[in-house]
């Protein structure tokens, strides 16, 4: 209960760090690329507002439940609170992987979500900082991540953002 999100069943902001903590050692150890994507949807609030919170709760539930879809089992996507969530790949040989994996995730998220009488259309802005190349701790990966996110959604939603890029990607 201490470490996983009682909504969506998920690891929560604690047990995410302990795996961030792992997934850098592994990358250290196998001299990988870690890729830590922190995730927030677009339009959530509008769906949440109009429609209610239990709808929003329903599509959060099902959010993550996509979001187990593209892990693999080595992955780990983590629910930090509200609509946002922080997804780890480790083991990349190079950005073209994580760039795939990232791909994958907004695709798989922006197939409508079809909740009793709702079709909802949810889309995410990803924001992606990398170990080695963006920090080497756990706080810093995180930190980047997200500045890199307000960044892809900035530049217009459904899109993802490489920390220190000088460009999105869709």
């Amino acid at each position: 209960m201490a470490y996983h999100d009682p909504l969506t069943q998920l690891p929560n902001r604690a047990l995410l760090a302990d795996r961030l903590q792992q997934a850098i050692a592994q990358a250290k150890r196998q001299r990988t690329l870690l890729a830590v994507c922190y995730l927030d949807l677009d339009g959530f609030k509008q769906i949440n507002d109009t429609l209610g919170h239990a709808v929003g709760d329903r599509l959060l539930i099902a959010v993550a439940e996509r979001l187990r879809t593209c892990m693999r089992c080595s992955d780990t996507v983590a629910r930090l609170g509200g609509d946002e969530f922080v997804v780890l790949f480790g083991g990349l040989s190079d950005m073209g992987e994580c760039e795939c994996a990232v791909i994958r995730l907004l695709s798989t998220l922006a197939t409508p979500h079809v909740l009793g009488e709702h079709s909802l259309a949810v889309t995410a802005s990803i924001g992606v900082a990398l170990h080695p190349l963006d920090g080497d701790d756990a706080d810093t990966l995180l930190r980047h991540a997200d500045q890199a996110m307000y960044l892809a959604k900035q530049a217009g939603h459904n899109r993802y953002w490489l920390f220190g890029a000088e460009r999105c990607s869709r």
